[in-house]
């Protein structure tokens, strides 16, 4: 028999039970396929792996590895080439296909150069040559189970870390969304735009991290506002640690003392030590606004803190470190003063690794209403002339027209002082018209329950004004969407929302 080793006679005359069908093992990484045409081939190599600890399972032709492939994934298959019926590369074939991390051992004693080439383009595990030593097949046929182990192994740890990453992933999302609607509910976040929903959204996304944020857009859009939202939502409660400073207003001989503090006999005037701002918020929130108005020589300083969290006071050789998380604001174009060398372009980058740009008030006009109805509660309440205050289509509409150079800020101050004089015509002094002959359609804000929210509030006169306007044009929904100063879509998909239907 063309086979050598050593085997003991108790081995070499087990009886066939190889030959029996037996239950598969319920590991696979131990079971071998033994597919082989020769009877002796069949019993001698079974023994052979039992002895070593293998669950063999041997099989006469193609077709019954097949059948057993198909049933179970075997760690090696031990393949003949030359079978009858199925020839052997075939059988390997059809096993890759259906079992591609088994690995399969060649058996012949006729190799070739096609079957070569052929074991090559199968990726065999090993090309084996019979007469084979038993200890050389069992080596090879270990180092096959070792190998598949590995990689379902590898494979089990790649969908753990899919399964983990999923519960992540939905556990993020889940937080993110629980932002978004306690973003929405809070009182100075006022409006439903696309523009807003965005920058609501980025909001709850960049809370949960500890990146430095630069908030962008022109004056009055809100960037303290959002900021203030951040430091809330990331878990900024304490006021004493989280530092707003505003570049623009303090004078560029005090602005380094003020961020970064100084010793006695700094300078002229330092009569005793002063903690700087940075300082007093070690492990806080620190709010840059206007930070366009940084000096240069002290953008150089800020951007040591960002890197490497230190820094020094005026006067002192001491190094600082604090745990400070910056978040920054802007309306100046930095792009163009990094050109103009009046910005460093390594300090926008480090400022700006999350970036929330504000929309104008003219580019989320559809908020106007919500805006105006929210300064009312807020400047109503304040005069309690609130459930007395009213306000015309007529009026709103002009107001959605107007250009707003100022953006929110501006419209609040005008509604503040709506709410001063509850006179509409306040409005048309703002915006140099004359008072309309015809008289002007009322919309009465009604005094809020204890129950109710802001937002359901403003749902709510959102509704009735635009209830108001579909009776003004018989219904009409073209010129509705005109008085109201919102596009035809708008007004269509605001009446699906909330099922506004013609009485």
């Amino acid at each position: 028999m063309p086979w050598r080793g050593e085997l003991s006679s108790s081995q070499a005359d087990e009886k066939d039970a190889i030959f029996v069908t037996r239950p598969e093992p319920a590991n696979s990484a131990n079971s071998v396929l033994i597919v082989d045409d020769d009877p002796a081939v069949r019993k001698l190599v079974s023994a052979a792996l039992t002895a070593r600890g293998f669950h063999a399972t041997a099989v006469e032709n193609g077709a019954r590895a097949l059948e057993k492939a198909e049933s179970f994934e075997y760690a090696a298959a031990l393949v003949d080439l030359h079978m009858p019926g199925l020839s052997g590369m075939e059988t390997i074939q059809e096993i890759k296909n259906m079992r591609p991390d088994t690995n399969v051992l060649i058996v012949t004693a006729n190799p070739s150069l096609e079957t070569t080439l052929a074991a090559i383009d199968e990726h065999i595990f090993a090309y084996l040559l019979k007469p084979v030593d038993v200890g050389i097949l069992a080596r090879s046929v270990q180092r096959a189970a070792e190998q598949y182990a590995l990689v379902k192994r590898n494979k089990e740890l790649i969908h753990q870390l899919e399964v983990e990453r999923n519960a992540l992933r939905e556990r993020i999302l889940a937080d993110r969304k629980a932002l978004e609607r306690q973003i929405a509910a809070s009182p100075e976040f006022v409006g439903e735009s696309a523009a807003m929903m965005l920058v609501r959204r980025q909001i709850a996304e960049v809370s949960l991290s500890n990146m430095t944020v630069l908030i962008r857009g022109g004056s009055g859009t809100g960037k303290e506002v959002v900021a203030r939202l951040i430091m809330k939502l990331a878990g900024y409660h304490n006021e004493k640690n989280n530092v707003k400073i505003n570049c623009a207003a303090i004078p560029e001989t005090l602005l380094e003392s003020e961020l970064f503090g100084h010793e006695a006999g700094a300078f002229s005037g330092a009569i005793r030590r002063k903690p700087g701002r940075f300082e007093l918020a070690p492990s806080g929130c620190i709010f840059l606004d206007e930070i366009g108005e940084l000096p240069v020589s002290l953008q150089a300083k800020l951007l040591q803190v960002i890197e490497h969290k230190q820094f020094t006071r005026l006067g002192d050789t001491k190094t600082i470190r604090v745990n400070s998380r910056i978040l920054a604001a802007t309306n100046a174009p930095i792009e163009k003063m990094i050109e103009e060398g009046k910005f460093r372009a390594d300090l926008f980058y480090r400022l700006n690794e999350y970036s929330i740009s504000l929309p104008s008030l003219r580019e989320r006009v559809e908020d106007i209403p919500s805006l105006v109805y929210h300064f009312i509660r807020k400047h109503g309440n304040e005069s309690q002339r609130t459930a007395g205050l009213t306000i015309s289509p007529d009026i709103m509409s002009r107001l959605m027209q107007y250009s707003w150079p100022g953006n929110v800020r501006q419209l609040e101050t005008v509604v503040r002082r709506f709410c001063l004089t509850s006179k509409q015509e306040s409005f048309l002094s703002f915006l140099g018209q004359e008072v309309s002959d015809s008289p002007l359609l009322e919309i009465s804000l009604p005094a809020p329950a204890a129950s109710s929210t802001p937002s359901r509030m403003l749902r709510d006169n959102e509704i009735e004004s635009i209830r108001q306007a579909l009776t003004l044009t018989g219904w009409n929904r073209r010129e509705a969407a005109g008085t109201l100063g919102i596009s035809y879509s708008t007004l269509r998909r605001k009446i699906e929302t909330h099922h506004i239907r013609k009485a």
